[in-house]
C-alpha cells in the first residue's frame, strides 16, 4: 500500500526495538522495550500525546521512476507488530532499502534515511542542543534530520542527559521515545566506531565521527603545519571520486585585526581500513606529540602578534600568492615588509572599506586560541615588488649591514651631509617653516640626485644609509612606473603611499628616463617628464634618483626641485686602494667568524673549509693600478674567493689578477684599458 502522504497511517517501532540494545548512556529510568505501550484512542489520532508519544515507519516501496515511495506495509524480514499504527505521529522514520549489504531472498535489509520530530515541544527541547551543531530549528515547524544524522550523533549525550533531568515533566515520555529512536539510529555505527577507532582505525564511511564540531584537528599545508577549530563536515562527489569535507576555522592577521577565516581539509575516499594518523588531518589529542605541537603553535601565533602593523624582516623560503583562479608559489630570498593593512587595499582591493566591515568578527586572540593563529601573514617582496602570504616560520629579523656605510667609499663631510638629511627629514616633517613652499603640501619631498659613471658607489650610497638606519629601501626601476604618463602618476602614488606607511627610502635607478629635457616635437618624452616633475613636486617623502649623465640630459625644470646633487667621479687609483682593502678586510672578517663557529655559511658558499688570505698592503697597490670600478673589484674578489673555496687554496695577488682578467678582460694595469684598436 503506497502513500503520497504518510500522516494518515501510523506504524509502531517498539516491537522491532525489542530486539537491539541501545548504545547510547542509558537514562536514568528508562523502561524497558517491552514497557512501551501500544495505545490508541480517538484523542491521540487528532493531537499530538504527552503522556504516549506516537513514532511512526515508512519504508521504501519497489518503484522505477528512481525516486522514494513510502508505505506502512513492512517488508517481509520485519514483524507485523512492530508495524502497528499508533496515531498521529510525533517522530517519524523513514527507512530505505541497503544496497551496500548483502541481499538475502531478494529481500534488502532496510536502513534509516530520515527522521521527522513533528511534536513542537519536543522540536523545543532539541532547538537549543543541535544549535550548537549549527542546526537551527524552527519550534513551530517539523525538524528534519538526514542520513548520516551529524548533529544527532554528536549531541546524542546531553539529549539523554536532558531525558535523565525531566523525570516527571511532560517531556519525559517524548525524550525516552526519542532516545529509542536515536538507538535504532545509531546501533550499528556505534559498534563500528567502538571497534575500528579503539585499534586506532578508521574507514570513510565512517570517518565523519572523528570530527565533532568545535574540536581541533591538526593538518599540513604546503611548507608548515596547522590546527583548526571544526565547523562542519559533508561528503561530495561521485562513488568512487567521493571526499569527505571538513570545514575548519583558523584566526587569519589582516588590516583590521584578527578574524577566524575558514578553509577545508580533505580526506580523498579510500576503501577498506586505514590507520587515523594517515588520514592527513586528525584530532590533535589523538598525536603523542600534541604538547610539543601546541608549544610550536603557540610561539608562532606570539609571534604572528609581534609582526603586527609593520614589520621591517627577511624571509628566505616558499610563498604563496593566490589569485581568483588559482594559487600561486615561488622561492623568495630577500628582505620583505609584513603589511597585512597593505596587502588588502592594493593585492586584494578591499581597503578600508573591508576593514570597517560591522559584520567581520574582529578578535583580539587569547593566549589558548594562539595555536589556532594561520601560518602565513600577508606582507611585501622588495625584491619581487608583489604581495605575498609568507609562512611565519620562514620570516627572520634583519642582519643588518652596519659596517656599510663607514666602509662606503666617499667624501666624509658629503656623506654626513645626506646622512643628516635624511635623519632631519621625518622630525621636521620634510621642511622647515622657513623653507617651507608657498602651496600646501608642495616641495616636502627629500631628492637626491646621485651622478656619475657606473660602479662609482651612487646605489651603494643609498644602501648603505637605509641600513645604517635600519630602513627599507624600495627599489624602483623604470619598468616599474611604466613609459606612460597617464601610468606613471598612478604607479608612483601608489609607492609613496606604501613607502611613506613605512618609513622607507626610494631608490629610482637610470632616473634620466624620466627627466630628459622637454623639447618641441616630442609630445611621448615631454609628457613623461612633465608627469615625473609634477610627482616629485607634490612628493614627501624621500627618493634617491641615480643617473649616469651629469651636465646634460636633464630638465632643467629638475635641477630646481633636488634637494642635493652629488657627482660621483671616476675612481682615482687611490679610491681603487680604499675599495680593495675594504672588500679583502670583510672577506677575512667573515672567513675568521665562520672558522670561529661564530657565523653560519650563507646557502650560497661552496664549503665552510676556511682559507688563507695572503694579500698585503703592497699587493693591494698593485691591485689599485688596475682601472676597475666598484662593482669590478667586488665581482673579482667574489670570483676568487668561490674558486679558493672549492680548491681549498690561499687567495693570492696572482690569483686575483687573474680573477681581474676574467671580469674585465680588456683592464690593463697604469693604462687602464688596452687599445684595441690596432
Amino acid at each position: 500500500m503506497s502513500h503520497s502522504d504518510p500522516h494518515d497511517t501510523h506504524q509502531g517501532l517498539h516491537d522491532n526495538l525489542d530486539q537491539k540494545h541501545s548504545p547510547f548512556p542509558e537514562p536514568a529510568d528508562l523502561p524497558r522495550n517491552d514497557e512501551i505501550q501500544n495505545t490508541e484512542t480517538k484523542e491521540t489520532q487528532n493531537s499530538h500525546s504527552v503522556t504516549e508519544p506516537k513514532v511512526e515507519v515508512f519504508y521504501e516501496e519497489s518503484c522505477s521512476d528512481g525516486k522514494y515511495h513510502w508505505t506502512i506495509e513492512s517488508p517481509p524480514q520485519i514483524s507485523k507488530e512492530a508495524a502497528n499504527a499508533l496515531g498521529r505521529a510525533d517522530i517519524k522514520l523513514f527507512k530505505i532499502k541497503d544496497h551496500d549489504k548483502f541481499v538475502f531472498s531478494g529481500r534488502y535489509p532496510m536502513k534509516p534515511y530520515r527522521v521527522e520530530v513533528q511534536n513542537p515541544l519536543l522540536v523545543g527541547a532539541l532547538a537549543p542542543i543541535v544549535r550548537k551543531e549549527n542546526v537551527h530549528l524552527d519550534p513551530l515547524a517539523v525538524a528534519v534530520f538526514k542520513e548520516p544524522f551529524y548533529p544527532l550523533w554528536f549531541r546524542h549525550e546531553e539529549i539523554v542527559d536532558l531525558y535523565n533531568k525531566m523525570q516527571g515533566d511532560e517531556l519525559e515520555p517524548l525524550l525516552k521515545a526519542f532516545i529509542f529512536v536515536l538507538a535504532e539510529l545509531f546501533l550499528e555505527l556505534t559498534a563500528k566506531a567502538a571497534g575500528l577507532q579503539g585499534i586506532g582505525l578508521t574507514n570513510f564511511k565512517i570517518a565523519w565521527t572523528l570530527f565533532p564540531r568545535d574540536s581541533t584537528v591538526y593538518g599540513r599545508s604546503l611548507n608548515s603545519e596547522f590546527v583548526g577549530k571544526v565547523d562542519s563536515i559533508k561528503y561530495e562527489g561521485c562513488p568512487g571520486e567521493r571526499r569527505l569535507l571538513i570545514t575548519c576555522k583558523t584566526i587569519s592577521a589582516s588590516g583590521g585585526g584578527f578574524f577566524w577565516e575558514q578553509r577545508i581539509m580533505t580526506i580523498p575516499e579510500f576503501t577498506g581500513n586505514k590507520p587515523i594518523h594517515e588520514l592527513g588531518c586528525w584530532r590533535l589529542w589523538l598525536r603523542k606529540d600534541k604538547e610539543l605541537i601546541t608549544e610550536r603553535l603557540t610561539a608562532r601565533g606570539r609571534k604572528v602578534l609581534e609582526l603586527q602593523g609593520f614589520a621591517h624582516c627577511t624571509y628566505n623560503g616558499i610563498v604563496v600568492r593566490k589569485t581568483d583562479s588559482t594559487t600561486l608559489r615561488r622561492n623568495v630570498n630577500g628582505r620583505i615588509v609584513i603589511d597585512p593593512q597593505g596587502y588588502d587595499k592594493y593585492c586584494l582591493n578591499q581597503g578600508q572599506r573591508e576593514i570597517n566591515d560591522p559584520e567581520k568578527d574582529w578578535m583580539l586572540p587569547t593566549f589558548e586560541e594562539l595555536i589556532f593563529m594561520s601560518e602565513t601573514i600577508s606582507g611585501f617582496s622588495l625584491k619581487d615588488k608583489l604581495w605575498f602570504q609568507f609562512f611565519v616560520e620562514d620570516i627572520q629579523p634583519i642582519d643588518w649591514h652596519d659596517e656599510a656605510y663607514s666602509d662606503f667609499v666617499f667624501h666624509e663631510q658629503k656623506k654626513e651631509l645626506v646622512l643628516s638629511l635624511v635623519l632631519n627629514h621625518n622630525m621636521n616633517n620634510g621642511t622647515s617653516r622657513a623653507t617651507q613652499d608657498v602651496i600646501v603640501d608642495k616641495g616636502k619631498g627629500l631628492i637626491v640626485m646621485l651622478s656619475g659613471p657606473p660602479g662609482t658607489g651612487k646605489t651603494l650610497m643609498a644602501e648603505a644609509i637605509a641600513d645604517h638606519l635600519h630602513r627599507p629601501l624600495y627599489r624602483l626601476e623604470a619598468k616599474d612606473l611604466g613609459t606612460q604618463a597617464a601610468s606613471l602618476g598612478t604607479n608612483f602614488k601608489r609607492v609613496s603611499e606604501l613607502t611613506t606607511a613605512w618609513n622607507a627610502i626610494i631608490l629610482l635607478d637610470e632616473a634620466e628616463v624620466f627627466m630628459a629635457p622637454r623639447e618641441p616635437g616630442h609630445v611621448s618624452q615631454n609628457g613623461l617628464s612633465s608627469a615625473f616633475l609634477r610627482e616629485l613636486e607634490y612628493f614627501s617623502g624621500i627618493i634617491f634618483l641615480t643617473t649616469h649623465t651629469i651636465k646634460t640630459g636633464i630638465d632643467s625644470a629638475f635641477r630646481g626641485r633636488v634637494s642635493v646633487h652629488l657627482v660621483f667621479p671616476p675612481f682615482t687609483q687611490q679610491t681603487r686602494e680604499k675599495v680593495w682593502s675594504m672588500f679583502l678586510n670583510r672577506l677575512s672578517q667573515q672567513r675568521r667568524r665562520i672558522s670561529e663557529g661564530r657565523e653560519d655559511v650563507a646557502p650560497d658558499e661552496p664549503n665552510d673549509e676556511p682559507y688563507a688570505i695572503s694579500v698585503d698592503d703592497k699587493d693591494v697597490a698593485q691591485l689599485a693600478l688596475w682601472g676597475l670600478n666598484g662593482r669590478e673589484i667586488k665581482t673579482a674578489i667574489q670570483i676568487v674567493h668561490n674558486w679558493c673555496c672549492n680548491k681549498n687554496c690561499e687567495m693570492t695577488l696572482a690569483r686575483l689578477e687573474h680573477g681581474i682578467r676574467l671580469v674585465s678582460p680588456f683592464s690593463s694595469k697604469d693604462m687602464g684599458l688596452f687599445d684595441d684598436s690596432g
